[in-house]
């Protein structure tokens, strides 16, 4: 574990995850897909799970899930990592796929503070999945949190911590102000549209630099239309010029 001498994040990341078994090695048990809950504060989107469906049909689970023990109730477990693959199998299991009911599970023992667990987790996914910018957003402002937490338990974090965010998210530190800029800026109206992916990152990043009353205006002008990203941009100029 890190001193408070300094916090070297790529040091303490680097086995992800580790898991506190006997002999060292992963253990894979079978669970009841019954007796598996989803993480309540998974922010990752949930896609193309009919073709994954289709997928694990044919060749079955290629990959265990991970999970925890349920703090609440401890005949239960937690996904931690593979939420798209639980979903999936309850597709198949309510089409009637029984034998897909005990699931291959990877049980991981907490060692550390759950905020360095969970740090460790996001880390490990940002190499495996292909994230979209509004999960990136959401991805970094939990990202934040969790560095603000450790930070209260002691580590300490030379230069900015801007910088340790975009390293655990594996980002660039520009592209990370840009998310930033739209996740405290951007109006309702508009969010809905990026976090489903339907908001281009350029267009989303050059409308939360106006002020929201103009975005609004804008959205309810252009009513089920998108802006074109280059558009904002001469409009945000043309705003900063004192055009009204």
């Amino acid at each position: 574990m890190a001193d408070k001498k300094g916090f070297d994040l790529a040091n303490l990341l680097k086995d992800v995850p580790k898991l506190d078994t006997a002999d060292g090695r992963e253990q894979i048990e079978y669970i009841d897909i019954g007796q598996i809950e989803s993480d309540p504060g998974n922010f990752y989107n949930l896609v193309q799970l009919e073709e994954l469906a289709s997928n694990i049909a044919v060749v079955g689970l290629q990959q265990p899930l991970r999970v925890r023990t349920s703090e609440t109730d401890p005949e239960k477990v937690v996904v931690v990592s593979g939420h798209r693959r639980q979903a999936a199998l309850k597709l198949l299991i309510k089409e009637g796929r029984e034998d897909l009911r005990e699931v291959p599970c990877i049980r991981e023992h907490v060692t550390g503070s759950a905020a360095l667990q969970e740090l460790r987790l996001i880390y490990g996914n940002s190499d495996t999945r292909v994230l979209s910018s509004a999960e990136l957003a959401k991805q970094a402002e939990r990202v934040e949190m969790l560095l603000y937490q450790l930070k209260e338990e002691g580590f300490e974090f030379p230069g900015r911590m801007r910088d340790h965010v975009a390293q655990a998210c594996k980002i660039s530190a520009p592209k990370l102000s840009r998310l930033k800029v739209i996740r405290e800026n951007l109006i309702p109206e508009y969010m809905i549209l990026f976090e489903k992916d339907k908001l281009p990152e350029q267009t989303a990043y050059a409308l939360a630099r106006l002020p929201g009353d103009f975005q609004l205006r804008i959205f309810t002008a252009l009513s089920d239309k998108i802006p074109r990203g280059d558009k904002v941009e001469k409009v945000l100029s043309k705003y900063n010029e004192g055009w009204r």
